[in-house]
């Protein structure tokens, strides 16, 4: 079975995450894959033609450079999504197939990119929006003005948790949503039979 793990920016999928792996669960990390897309030549190509020298220093992709451009522009943004969500979605699919019982795939733009057809069930870390503000702003160290931009360019958390399979509430301690998590799982497993790789 394949289970996605997603939630807006800063809401603490990367909590979860951390967890499923303690507890020796397979992952995909999929904002990995993005990051690792960028080291390929083709795309670096791609960006260059689109996005000038001034996203490079030196031949590689400057992704702070890049983020400024197409957090500030939905139409550059669409532009960098079109180069690399082929890609990535590609190696996901390679990546899935070589997996055997349950594993998560964990992926931030799961519903933006049309990715949730490649998964059987959907958890989703929520976090209550002035709470999801501050984490953005002192984890990227970003202004307000820059982290509400970030935030309005994925669908908000709200409209995610109504697309969902399963909610962890992310409001409270770690504790308390690694409980969640749990209780998820026995839910889960009773659907699986070989749970762990």
């Amino acid at each position: 079975m394949k289970i996605a793990i997603t939630g807006s920016i800063a809401c603490g999928k990367s909590t979860v995450t951390k967890y499923l792996l303690k507890k020796k669960y397979s992952v995909i990390d999929a904002d990995k894959i993005g990051h690792d897309i960028l080291l390929d030549f083709k795309v670096k190509e791609e960006i260059r033609n689109i996005f000038s020298e001034k996203v490079f220093d030196g031949k590689e992709i400057n992704r702070k450079k890049l983020g400024e451009i197409v957090f500030n522009s939905k139409e550059k943004l669409a532009l960098l999504n079109k180069i690399s969500h082929p890609r990535i979605r590609e190696i996901i699919i390679e990546k899935l197939s070589k997996e055997n019982g349950l594993v998560f795939l964990d992926m931030a733009l799961l519903f933006e990119a049309n990715f949730f057809d490649l998964v059987d069930k959907i958890i989703v870390v929520h976090l209550d929006y002035d709470k999801q503000l501050e984490r953005l702003m002192t984890r990227n160290s970003l202004t307000r003005k820059e982290a509400e931009k970030r935030i309005s360019s994925q669908l908000s958390s709200d409209h995610k948790k109504n697309l969902a399979d399963f909610v962890i509430d992310n409001n409270g301690t770690i504790k308390e949503t690694e409980e969640q998590v749990d209780y998820i799982l026995k839910i889960i497993e009773g659907e699986v039979d070989d749970i762990k790789n």
